[in-house]
């Protein structure tokens, strides 16, 4: 193998390719938070948290330094630490390349640059959570470094330290690893026994973890899991809480998963998948060890996921972002095969198509590097930061609000533990009931809150009787949700009232009253910053999980006008009153709209426009109903109907 020694102009280029890609990164940086994890990584580096297992321990500290920049918000503080990883991880791509396995500068360059335009590499590089992601790519690398030097005590130094980070995914790598370290052994002598050397500092780098059970016993806000005994601490680490549903998914989910796996690796950079697999054949004779190894690590990773997880189809954008690591490896083999595949030409020939593969290659990068920006920047993504701000905005003080879903519940936490906003709201987080820090929280942030208690083993409570519990026990506090449907039977008898994007609730035995000058000025005051808008890329996670949820409240407000026109329908008598007519009218008038603004908001949802043919039929118009409910998908009216409230 050929190791070049460092260049003069290499002073230049390390430089030079970090500060474009960390540019790159930074044109297109979230200044707040995506709709994933983010608001929960943010809060976790902010105040030292703990966060869900494994905890993330190293990433954490990482990010917490970053949190002390005075620069902006925290969230964009702490964004800054993935664009920097992102930057790192190319450069580090190009020394690998380089002067390790003998590819040329160009070469090398530019396809190190290619690892910034990634489908996923690029979004992962401007938001907190993917950060983690992109420093498990950088690991990869390091490790593949140290192996490549005639360092594995080194390797298992950082091998450690990874565990700190991400260690699923390092997990996954270990066959591959185990090939390239039976092959240091055996170059450093059979006959020597550097197990135990290797092993003490792949365990001095996992000692990271004791941050965890260390920051756990001081009590932060967020303390996932409590991991501050040796029981908690193993089934944080071991993420036992999952253990309910991942590994248990049949042979055709298994088969998905792996079909989409394929196709992210296809269209990570596209088509390169091809040229990879090239790069394989051709360099396989010269290091037939190393070929291997890396091989065995995608493969390995590849597998592992599909076996392993059993996510819903919705879910499974998350497979990209765990394979993120090892889409470095398509680079690394097509520009290791290119290289070979040149050599073997002539002097002045292979000169000709080197420069014509850089063209290429320059060309290719630019095209990517163009659509990555233009659809998946994330500059002007406040949305999930918008949300649950329009969603505090109808709590009164003191209100007791449940949550549902992470994108509701990470931000809520986020604004309560970070920027301090309505600390005299009781969130709760209704999947995270079961856990007892979240109870414990809530009794200890909120003076004189009522919170259950129990000696059931860690996780196995029912989530209906503890949220029945907590609204019987705390009626001095307005009962509000973030969902209008209680499609667990929770809270059975509960009635709701729709206030912008939240539902506040009536247990039997309150009075119900609705109080439409307050919907009417929640809706006109909701903040709607480029959602939607023209030249404004939205991603299918965003539209799924929150920009669709707006018509669905809207939407839900309409079906409370309609059912309330409906109730006073059919109690009216054969001597019905003009005015009990003309309220009946204006109910459905106020249906009419509310449905036609969910239906523009989001026109593929054929139920929407069913509910508008339903107000018009309501309305006396059902030949203007039929075509609603007649009309094909995403069909929206030339003329649009008007709306009476909001936006």
């Amino acid at each position: 193998m050929e190791t070049l020694s460092p260049n003069r102009n290499d002073r230049w280029v390390f430089p030079a390719m970090f500060l474009a890609v960390f540019a790159f990164a930074l044109a297109g940086l979230n200044p707040t938070f995506f709709v994933d994890d983010s608001p929960e990584t943010v809060t976790a580096c902010v105040t030292l948290g703990v966060p869900h297992p494994p905890g993330y321990p190293l990433y954490t500290i990482l990010g917490h330094f970053f949190s002390l920049l005075p620069l902006g918000i925290f969230p964009f503080r702490v964004n800054l630490l993935p664009a920097l990883l992102a930057a790192g991880t190319c450069v580090f791509l190009f020394a690998l390349l380089k002067r390790k396995l003998g590819v040329s500068g160009p070469v090398a360059a530019a396809f190190s640059l290619l690892g910034a335009v990634g489908a996923t590499a690029y979004p992962a590089a401007l938001s907190a959570k993917t950060g983690i992601y992109e420093l498990t790519a950088l690991f990869l690398l390091a490790l593949l470094w140290s192996f490549l030097s005639g360092r594995p005590a080194l390797a298992a130094f950082l091998l450690g330290l990874s565990f700190a980070n991400h260690w699923m995914t390092m997990a996954a790598f270990l066959p591959g690893l185990a090939v390239l370290f039976f092959q240091a052994w055996k170059e450093q002598g059979s006959e020597r026994r550097p197990w135990t050397l290797w092993g003490c500092f792949f365990t001095l780098g996992l000692t990271l973890y004791l941050f965890l059970p260390i920051r756990a016993a001081l009590n932060p806000a967020l303390d996932w899991g409590e991991p501050s005994s040796w029981h908690r601490f193993v089934f944080d680490f071991l993420r036992s809480q999952y253990g309910g549903a991942e590994g248990k998914g049949g042979w055709g989910v298994r088969f998905q998963e792996w079909g989409y796996c394929l196709k992210a690796a296809f269209l990570e950079f596209p088509g390169l998948l091809l040229l990879a697999l090239w790069g394989i054949r051709k360099t396989l004779p010269e290091n037939r060890t190393l070929v291997l190894g890396m091989g065995l690590m995608w493969l390995a990773l590849f597998l592992s996921l599909g076996a392993y997880l059993n996510l819903p189809p919705g879910e499974f954008y998350l497979l990209g972002d765990y394979l993120l690591p090892s889409q470095l490896l398509i680079l690394l083999f097509s520009a290791w095969g290119v290289e070979r595949t040149l050599g073997s030409a002539g002097g002045a020939r292979r000169e000709q198509w080197k420069r014509a593969v850089v063209g290429l290659a320059v060309v290719f990068l630019s095209v990517c590097a163009f659509a990555r920006f233009d659809r998946q920047r994330q500059t002007d993504y406040t949305y999930s930061y918008d949300y649950v701000l329009n969603g505090f905005k109808a709590l009164p003080r003191n209100a007791l609000y449940y949550c549902k879903g992470d994108s509701v519940v990470f931000p809520a936490w986020y604004f309560q533990w970070v920027e301090g906003r309505r600390l005299d709201v009781a969130v709760v987080g209704v999947d995270g009931l079961p856990m007892e820090w979240v109870r414990k929280n809530l009794a200890g942030l909120h003076p004189g809150f009522h919170s259950p208690f129990s000696r059931s083993p860690l996780g196995t409570e029912s989530i209906q009787p503890l949220m029945e519990w907590i609204v019987q026990h705390n009626r001095d506090r307005e009962l509000y949700f973030s969902y209008n449907q209680m499609e667990d039977g929770s809270n059975a008898g509960v009635s709701l009232a729709p206030y912008g994007l939240v539902e506040r609730g009536f247990p039997q035995g309150e009075g119900f009253n609705f109080d439409e000058d307050r919907a009417r000025a929640l809706w006109a005051s909701i903040r709607l910053r480029h959602l939607k808008e023209p030249g404004f890329p939205l991603d299918g996670r965003t539209d799924h999980w929150l920009a669709r949820d707006y018509a669905v409240f809207r939407n839900g407000l309409g079906i409370f006008y309609e059912n309330r026109a409906d109730d006073a329908k059919a109690r009216l008598g054969p001597r019905a009153k003009a005015e009990d007519l003309l309220a009946i009218e204006r109910d459905y008038r106020q249906s009419y709209d509310q449905f036609s603004w969910a239906q523009r908001w989001e026109p593929s949802d054929e139920k929407f426009s069913f509910n508008v043919g339903n107000s018009l039929f309501h309305l006396g118009r059902p030949g203007d109903a039929a075509g609603w409910y007649e009309r094909p998908p995403n069909w929206t009216p030339a003329t649009p109907p008007p709306s009476s409230i909001g936006p």
